[in-house]
């Protein structure tokens, strides 16, 4: 009798009263610990790491192209701030389009289709003469580029173990460090030819638009990479797709230990039924609706438990990239203007630019304009750059030791002083090392606030989450790198005062976060 009651009642219950199932099986992660970390994992890190590579050469890259196309364009300090932001206004408008196609028919996908439109997109823009139409090509470029940007952290964490993330995702970060090697060291060898090819009267083909080719392959080579590799088996999962999940992770074990998944004892992975299986975005759908069903799954990151923890990253994520990338785009023109300085006495960062613009104001009653970067310049950021790579190598073994919170927080508060310190330090080689680490510790945070998010909610809004964060990271350094433009020949010390306050805040805000 009370079998038959039970099973009744069971009968009795609608379907869509049911929210969710589970099957029977082993869970994902068991079975990437049976596997174990091997060739499959290693491709993947690596391929992630040419994807993040791609994205910082596209939008530092500029900091030299706007540099050594100023005399061709015929820019001002605002127009290069414009010139560099485009890019990351493309990267904001197109995030959380990305991220949210990413959650509904895959992470591979996204990232093969977005990357290969930008690298097409960044090779046109080599030969367009104009500044403007230059721009919104880079604005584009940009707009494709986010689906790299933000979606290769969510593909990559997925096919590791939650121990094993955090660590990963920071390694996988360390390509971040080799392009800001990898940038400028490209710069100075191209830079330093000494030729033009006239293709039209008005449009003569320089050494600076060859730089986008070389900025772009780390793309291209991670692409190629990625065609051979399944798509996120966590992923396949969440969106219904079981039997194409179960025969990813077969491949990865063949290709890492050489056995199939019933050599291993497993037949079946565990995964989540929904009744709502209508997760993939219709392209028959009118915009409206389209756009209702996107509000619709992104309103849980809105909403308790979530909202907290996504709110403040969301904020500091804004403030790494506000500090790291604003600051670091306009680096390359500080340490030139530092370079070329001739004073004899000691001078700081502010003197330096102050004299610069007495300079340039002199400069205008002739018609002589210089676009050379001085070599020092390079030499500097490629400093910078080995400062970065090595840095990420530390915050693997700072993170163990430590914890997430701990890095970040006591990261941000020394990366503060360091630029406050900027405004009256007046040696050069501090000013260099300060400068570096104001740069490097917001710059390492990034990568280590990313794997925090990842972790801090559900697979299925992985993927909108990071890149919202991400995005809204972009817009960060769309913010600084403007002001910058505007403040910084006028109200030089009022601008580092204003970065440096506000990574202040965004270390107070990253030790609320539970990681």
């Amino acid at each position: 009798m009370p079998t038959r009651v039970k099973q009744q009642d069971s009968e009795a219950k609608p379907a869509d009263a049911i929210e969710k199932t589970m099957s029977a099986g082993h869970e994902y992660e068991e079975v990437l610990e049976l596997i174990g970390f091997g060739r499959v994992q290693w491709t993947i890190l690596v391929a992630s790491g040419l994807l993040l590579m791609l994205v910082i050469n596209e939008t530092m890259g500029m900091s030299y192209i706007t540099i050594v196309s100023q005399c061709e364009f015929g820019t001002n300090s605002v127009d290069k701030s414009i010139m560099s932001a485009a890019s990351f206004i493309g990267i904001f408008c197109s995030s959380y389009f990305w991220g949210y196609l990413s959650d509904s028919i895959g992470r591979k996908p996204v990232l093969i289709y977005t990357t290969f439109a930008g690298n097409l997109l960044s090779l046109i823009s080599i030969l367009i003469p104009n500044f403007w139409i230059y721009v919104v090509a880079r604005f584009f470029v940009g707009f494709f580029i986010a689906g790299a940007s933000s979606t290769t952290y969510a593909y990559l964490g997925e096919f590791f173990t939650v121990r094993h993330r955090p660590i990963v995702i920071n390694y996988a970060s360390f390509f971040v460090g080799i392009s800001t090697i990898y940038v400028p060291a490209v710069a100075w060898l191209v830079m330093s030819m000494n030729w033009s090819i006239s293709l039209t009267e008005s449009f003569s083909f320089r050494p600076w638009r060859l730089l986008t080719v070389f900025n772009l392959l780390p793309g291209v080579i991670g692409t190629v990479m990625l065609l051979k590799m399944p798509d996120s088996p966590k992923i396949l999962l969440s969106i219904g797709k079981i039997e194409d999940a179960f025969a990813a992770v077969e491949w990865i074990a063949l290709k890492n230990v050489g056995k199939r998944l019933q050599d291993l004892n497993v037949h079946k992975l565990k995964y989540d039924i929904f009744t709502d299986r209508e997760n993939v975005l219709s392209v028959s759908n009118s915009p409206t609706v389209s756009f209702k069903k996107m509000w619709k799954e992104t309103v849980p990151l809105l909403r308790r438990p979530h909202l907290k923890n996504f709110s403040i990253s969301c904020t500091v994520m804004c403030g790494l990239f506000f500090s790291s990338s604003g600051m670091g785009l306009w680096y390359p023109e500080i340490l030139n203007r530092l370079g070329s300085s001739i004073a004899d006495d000691a001078m700081t960062v502010c003197d330096v630019i102050d004299a610069s613009v007495n300079q340039s104001k002199l400069n205008q009653t002739t018609t002589i304009c210089v676009d050379e970067i001085n070599t020092k310049s390079y030499i500097d950021t490629i400093t910078y750059g080995t400062a970065l790579t090595m840095g990420y190598i530390l915050m693997g073994f700072v993170i163990n030791q430590i914890g997430r919170k701990a890095a970040i927080t006591m990261g941000l508060a020394i990366a503060a002083g360091c630029a406050i310190s900027l405004v009256w330090i007046k040696n050069e080689v501090i000013i260099i090392i300060c400068f570096c680490l104001y740069l490097v510790l917001p710059g390492l945070c990034v990568s280590v606030l990313s794997g925090a998010v990842v972790d801090l909610v559900p697979t299925k809004l992985r993927g909108k989450a990071v890149c919202i964060c991400l995005m809204l990271g972009r817009m960060g350094s769309v913010f600084g790198s403007n002001i910058i433009g505007i403040l910084l020949e006028t109200y030089c010390h009022i601008t580092f005062e204003v970065f440096s306050g506000f990574i202040l805040v965004c270390a107070f805000l990253a030790y609320l976060l539970p990681m």
